[in-house]
């Protein structure tokens, strides 16, 4: 168990060295240096989520009407760089777990 721990924690010092990791970051102070942004930021991502799970019929139509909604706050350059580098980050994280949990047969 300590070589595993150990490189995690490898692994978790190369994702803090990464040009991702720090663009990241520096989206994330960006949107903390505009009152109430990132609080937005969460409300319309948490929204848009819930939309899209909703399994409703008229799901086309209610993303359509929620994104013209909201098209203002999608266009502001703070709110894109932000949700750019966070997608980028998500990704990372999704491409390790994929290749960890890949190779262990949990039989699930």
């Amino acid at each position: 168990m300590d070589t595993i721990n150990d490189k995690v924690e490898e692994l978790v010092s190369a994702i803090r060295k990464s040009t991702e990791y720090r663009n990241f970051q520096e989206a994330g102070q960006e949107v903390r240096k505009v009152p109430g942004l990132a609080e937005k930021i969460r409300e319309v991502c948490w929204k848009n989520y819930e939309l899209q799970n909703s399994g409703t019929e008229d799901l086309y139509e209610r993303l359509e009407e929620f994104m013209d909604q909201n098209k203002e706050f999608w266009r502001n350059p703070v709110v894109e760089q932000y949700l750019e580098h966070e997608l980028r980050m998500c990704r990372i994280l999704q491409e390790i777990n994929a290749r960890v949990t890949g190779i262990v047969d949990l039989m699930i």
